[in-house]
């Protein structure tokens, strides 16, 4: 088994802060928009939502399991 170094730790709290990210987008069903710099609910966005939401749970997981396995 090898060790886990610095870097791991730094892309696992990453991921773990991703996945956060995801999980409150979820449950408060709201996304932040950088073109108008706002919290704006899912309805107005509902693709911006669905990327955030795939994408934020892909990468998030991918740098926490990355991390350990390999």
């Amino acid at each position: 088994m090898s060790e886990i170094s610095v870097g791991d730790f730094i892309s696992i709290g990453v991921g773990i802060v991703v996945i956060a990210y995801v999980g409150y987008c979820v449950i408060n069903q709201r996304v932040w928009i950088r073109k108008v710099f706002a919290w704006k609910p899912k309805d107005e966005y509902p693709k911006i939502f669905m990327m955030n939401i795939i994408l934020g749970v892909l990468i998030g997981a991918w740098l926490i399991v990355s991390s350990l396995l390999f």
